[in-house]
C-alpha cells in the first residue's frame, strides 16, 4: 500500500479540531465538504419538518399563518437571538473546514513533523 505524502498547509488555515475527524475518502478536504453537506442537510430537513408540523397543527386549530409569517417584522431582541442562532448553525456546518489535512492512521501520525523549538 502506497503512503501519501503529508500535505503542507499554511498555519493560517486553522488547526485540527477534535483529532482526525471522520474519514470518508483519502482527501481530508473532501471529507470536510462532506461533513458540512451532511450537517447542512440534517439542519435543513429538521427545520423543514418542524415548520411543516407547526403549520399543520395551527391549521387544525383554524389558524392560517402564511400571511402572518410574511408580514412579520422582528423586534431588535428577536433579531439578536436569530443572529446568535444563525452563527451557531454556520459554526456547525462550516466548522469542519477548520480541520487541517493531516496524514491518516497511526503510521501517518508518527510521521508528522514536530513543531516548536526543542533547544
Amino acid at each position: 500500500m502506497d503512503e501519501k505524502p503529508a500535505i503542507e498547509v499554511p498555519e493560517t488555515l486553522g488547526e485540527e479540531i477534535g483529532g482526525q475527524g471522520k474519514a470518508y475518502f483519502d482527501d481530508v478536504v473532501i471529507d470536510n465538504i462532506l461533513d458540512a453537506l451532511l450537517e447542512l442537510s440534517a439542519a435543513v430537513w429538521t427545520y423543514h419538518d418542524r415548520v411543516t408540523v407547526l403549520e399543520t397543527v395551527l391549521a387544525e386549530k383554524g389558524i392560517e399563518v402564511s400571511d402572518a409569517i410574511e408580514a412579520h417584522v422582528p423586534e431588535p431582541d428577536e433579531i439578536a437571538r436569530r443572529e446568535k442562532e444563525r452563527m451557531a448553525l454556520v459554526n456547525r456546518v462550516f466548522g469542519a473546514f477548520l480541520r487541517r489535512p493531516t496524514p491518516r492512521g497511526p503510521a501517518g501520525l508518527a510521521a508528522q513533523p514536530q513543531t516548536g523549538d526543542d533547544t
